[in-house]
Order: structure tokens, then C-alpha cells, then sequence
């Protein structure tokens, strides 16, 4: 393992601990908004129940892509992340309210035991997972895990239309 190529050790839990800060955040705003609000549109195309399935879909997306990588099998295709926000969209906009919640708390659930289990080499040297690009696939956890909530806590909050 090459020096350059690895980022001080960050420990395990204070990666659970962050991402689980942002969960709170997140948790909080939910918490103030009662069902009927969570079917609002809030822009041209989402609701806040859309925006918690994108939450979901890319929490799952995230562990799948590490099972993919541990695995040495077919990695899900590259695609732009306009185009899968688009087809996540189309494949939840008609679930449930409740099976939103409970989808997406069960994601939420698989990504931070995907951490626990994870090696230590695998969330943090830089240069385990080629396929990352130099970039250590616990930033991937933070960017579909507590950045992800930050990004979305304005729409969840934004008067509907």
C-alpha cells in the first residue's frame, strides 16, 4: 500500500458518527412535516416523499456499489447522475408513503452495517478499490449518507407549490 495513496487513518466510528449527525438532521425535519405534507410537490416533478425515495435509492446504490467492488463482479453501469435521479424518480414516485419510510429507514439501516463491516482498508485507503478513482470509498458513504441529507434538508422545508 502506497503512502501517497492513503488518507490518515480516520476511525470507523467517527464516520458512523458523522454520517449519523447528518441522520439527525435529517430525522428532525421529517419529524415536523405530517403525512399530508409529504406529498406536496415542492419543485415542477417532486415531492418530499420523491426526495426521501432518492435518499433511499442512493443509500442502496452505495452499499451495492461496495458489495460489487468486495465481489470482483459486474459493476453497475456509469451513468450521470442526472439520468439516475430520473430513473429512481420513475420507480418510486408511485409507492406509498409508508413503504417510502420503511424502504428507506432499511437503507439507511444496510449502509451503516455495510460500514461496520467494512475493512478498514476498504473505507479508507484511497487506492483499495480502483474503481473509485483514487477517491476512498468512505467519502462515498459520506456523500450518499449525512452531505446527501444537507443537500436535500431545503427542499424538505420549502413551501410546496
Amino acid at each position: 500500500m502506497n503512502e501517497s495513496t492513503t488518507l490518515p487513518r480516520l476511525d470507523k466510528e467517527a464516520l458512523l458518527t458523522t454520517i449519523q449527525a447528518g441522520r439527525d438532521r435529517l430525522d428532525a425535519k421529517l419529524a415536523q412535516l405530517p403525512d399530508a405534507a409529504m406529498n406536496d410537490r415542492i419543485d415542477q416533478e417532486w415531492t418530499r416523499k420523491d426526495v426521501l425515495a432518492h435518499l433511499e435509492a442512493w443509500e442502496r446504490r452505495v452499499v451495492d456499489l461496495l458489495e460489487a467492488l468486495r465481489g470482483g463482479g459486474p459493476m453497475p453501469e456509469r451513468a450521470e447522475t442526472d439520468e439516475l435521479n430520473a430513473r429512481y424518480h420513475a420507480e418510486s414516485r408511485d409507492r406509498s408513503l409508508e413503504d417510502v419510510r420503511s424502504g428507506e429507514r432499511a437503507a439507511y439501516a444496510r449502509m451503516q452495517a455495510a460500514i461496520r463491516d467494512a475493512q478498514d482498508e476498504e473505507l479508507f485507503d484511497a487506492g483499495h478499490f480502483g474503481w473509485t478513482e483514487g477517491e476512498p470509498f468512505a467519502n462515498w458513504f459520506r456523500g450518499n449518507g449525512d452531505e446527501h441529507y444537507e443537500e436535500h434538508l431545503e427542499q424538505l422545508t420549502r413551501p410546496a407549490r
